[in-house]
């Protein structure tokens, strides 16, 4: 624990001095876009980096994501650096104009170490220690791991950290809890519950541990929960969030590290769909990235993640990982396709620098000769050749030279709407489904993301504890937990002239995890003038034996009545004006939408998800009643993404969809930056995938400025 305060306090001192220089505002290094790929050089040999460059070069390409899997080479012996090796590489990239992100090696240790030091690997809840020979298998408490992961990466920083060709660090690879139930961890995990709870008698009162004589004595006989034991749900949610705080604290412990020899901008290369709460991850570091393996025919799901991670406030996003053509590997070394009719992978790769996309890197370069993920696309083949799309790729990389400078000058605008997406949320339905399989990250994407796409309403997607002073309108769906602090604010904007859509699911679970005894939504309620009269589960299961339960909006939006879903809560208020009712079941009759004055401003209370035409509608009435105008009609599954400066506005227009589809501008004279063409008519056919990039003759007529 000393350990980690010490690199705490050298992480406030080193985040704050460098910070300003290793991020340019907006972007990282030159202010260019960057397109590049991963690339494992330490398994070839020198001639084939030559024949490498050759194509990188002819691919427009010009960064490469280099050595997070590579410690062994770099430390072959325990104290013995050797990296000429990398230096020669990056020195020969770096001359033909090709730049370098490192990353830290730590996910994948070097046999020697593994051989020396075993305790640093993770016990399952088997009690089964893990090996050598795969990546992610230590533990993040361990003293030993922490301290040679902190050696190589000052090793590493003093290096390279001024080296030029190496313009920023990853630290590891795709972090994931890695649960480890080690003594060492045990002892953590009781001092983390009294830092929490601070006595025992607390946690036994917040936990309601009198049922079920579930009530503890002492913090060190609260038990690391294990999937065979139906834990209580509390115990369960904190021990996820302790997990989650040791993962953070041996990142910090990185970032300290390289910061100590490098003022380089770090990040790391996160997940979309994950329980890990990414804002908190990123809090300290300087730029942030994700990586989409999303096929195509779930492209409309791909867009939540870059508008999620724009609102991380880190700047210019980076695309770190996603395959050229189609990916593959795993335990059964299956293959699957990712960018497969043709111009989806294009689309797919505008999409991220339409969105606001620094750079793209294609996890691989060239297929790997032999290893667990053989089976995984890469641009070049294991035996050298080109891959099939390798002319598409050389389309692109030319196409994305030609406008960089253009869109560094364009940044997306800002937007007036905000949808919260909440990791903790994730957590909390892994938990507690209620809503019978229940995902948060498709649920929320489909039935609560994708209406607003399909509005064509321009959006940021925020956390709860994120500043909202900007945002006109604010969705809240699927967060079980609103924290307090987060709470009261939301309320004082309210009150302040903001319209809040609250719900479903939301605001039902106190900050530890237990129900509200006052009412179903705590002190939300009284506050907001709607209060929940009953609540059901919708079981999907009943679907072919029942008659459905149907959400009838008011006949002034013209939707036919949706099928009620995740649950169904019957709404009352003395004040506030029905929006819509249910149609049959126990909640026959009853209001299912509720709209009620606050202050200067307005609430809107979802009982239920009343299905995505009737979302649609309901998200184009609100944002209209506030000024937010929609950025075109037409089709659903098309991407629009305004872009502006002070002299001009563009927006893109990408069809997500593999098939002809329409689309409503709304101004009748433009032109397509990306071919130059001239148009006089505001409809619009798109091909399957279609790109365009589109101003009006004259000045965008546009009120997301």
């Amino acid at each position: 624990m000393r350990n980690i305060l010490s690199a705490f306090f050298i992480l406030f001192l080193f985040s704050n001095s460098t910070l300003a220089q290793s991020v340019n505002g907006n972007y990282i290094a030159e202010k260019q876009l960057y397109y590049g790929a991963a690339y494992y050089p330490e398994t070839w040999e020198k001639d084939d980096l030559m024949r490498d460059i050759v194509y990188m070069k002819d691919l427009h390409m010009n960064v490469m994501r280099m050595a997070e899997f590579s410690w062994a080479l770099m430390e072959p012996e325990e104290g013995r650096y050797e990296f000429g090796w990398l230096h020669d590489i990056i020195d020969e990239l770096y001359s033909n104009g090709i730049q370098v992100i490192l990353g830290t090696p730590t996910a994948t240790p070097p046999v020697w170490l593994a051989t020396k030091y075993p305790e640093m690997f993770v016990i399952d809840e088997q009690g089964q220690r893990k090996e050598h020979g795969a990546r992610r298998n230590c533990r993040y408490t361990s003293d030993v791991y922490q301290r040679k992961s902190v050696e190589i990466c000052e090793a590493m920083a003093r290096e390279f950290g001024r080296k030029p060709g190496v313009i920023g660090w990853q630290t590891d690879n795709e972090f994931g809890l890695s649960i480890d139930y080690s003594e060492e961890t045990k002892l953590l995990w009781h001092q983390w519950l009294e830092d929490k709870y601070k006595t025992v008698g607390r946690l036994n009162d917040l936990w309601k541990l009198n049922l079920w004589s579930q009530k503890y004595q002492r913090f060190d006989q609260v038990p690391m929960p294990k999937s065979n034991i139906w834990h209580h749900p509390s115990l369960r949610l904190d021990w996820v969030k302790f997990s989650e705080d040791q993962l953070i604290q041996y990142q910090d412990l990185q970032l300290t590290a390289i910061r100590k020899y490098s003022d380089l901008p770090i990040t790391h290369d996160g997940m979309p769909g994950q329980q890990i709460n990414y804002p908190r991850l990123f809090e300290n570091l300087d730029f942030a990235t994700t990586n989409v393996y999303h096929s195509f025919q779930v492209y409309n799901r791909v867009q939540g993640n870059y508008d999620r991670i724009r609102g991380y406030g880190k700047g210019m996003h980076w695309l770190f990982e996603t395959a050229p053509n189609h990916s593959g590997g795993g335990p059964q070394g299956n293959t699957w396709f990712i960018h497969q009719p043709e111009g989806a992978m294009r689309a797919a790769i505008w999409m991220n620098y339409a969105m606001g996309g620094q750079g793209s890197l294609f996890w691989l370069w060239r297929q790997q000769p032999a290893g667990q993920e053989m089976p995984h696309g890469a641009i070049l083949s294991a035996w050298g050749a080109p891959a099939a799309n390798y002319v598409d790729l050389k389309q692109l990389g030319a196409e994305i030279h030609k406008m960089s400078n253009f869109l560094m000058d364009h940044p997306v605008a800002k937007a007036e709407m905000a949808i919260v997406y909440e990791h903790e949320s994730d957590k909390l339905f892994r938990i507690e489904e209620i809503s019978n399989g229940i995902k948060y990250y498709t649920t929320w994407t489909e039935n609560f993301y994708t209406p607003i796409s399909d509005a064509f309403i321009h959006r940021d997607v925020i956390a709860l504890n994120s500043p909202i002073d900007q945002y006109k309108l604010i969705f809240v769906p699927l967060a079980p937990i609103i924290p307090e602090a987060d709470k009261n604010k939301i309320m004082r904007w309210v009150e302040n002239g903001g319209t809040l859509i609250l719900g479903p699911m939301s605001g039902y679970r106190n900050e530890y995890f237990a129900a509200n005894t006052d009412y179903a939504l705590g002190n939300l309620e009284p506050w907001m003038g709607i209060n929940v009269k009953s609540r059901l589960p919708i079981d999907p299961f009943t679907k072919n034996y029942d008659h459905d339960l149907e959400v009838v909006l008011d006949p002034s939006f013209e939707v036919p009545p949706g099928t009620a879903a995740l649950w169904s809560d019957a709404l009352t208020s003395e004040k506030g004006k029905t929006i819509a009712r249910y149609q049959n079941g126990m909640h026959h009759e009853e209001a299912a939408i509720i709209e009620n004055k606050v202050g200067k401003g307005k609430i809107i209370v979802l009982g239920s998800y009343p299905g995505q035409e009737a979302m649609k509608q309901l998200i184009s009435h609100y944002t209209k009643e506030k000024g937010i105008e929609p950025m075109a009609s037409g089709d659903k599954e098309i991407l629009v993404v305004p872009r502006t400066n002070e002299e001009s506005d563009y927006i893109f227009v990408i069809n997500l969809k593999n098939q002809l589809q329409q689309i409503n501008l709304p101004y009748n004279q433009w032109r397509d930056i990306l071919s130059g063409s001239t148009h006089t008519t505001g409809s619009l056919s798109l091909k399957p995938y279609e790109v365009r990039l589109i101003s009006e003759i004259g000045r965008l007529k546009s009120n997301n400025r």
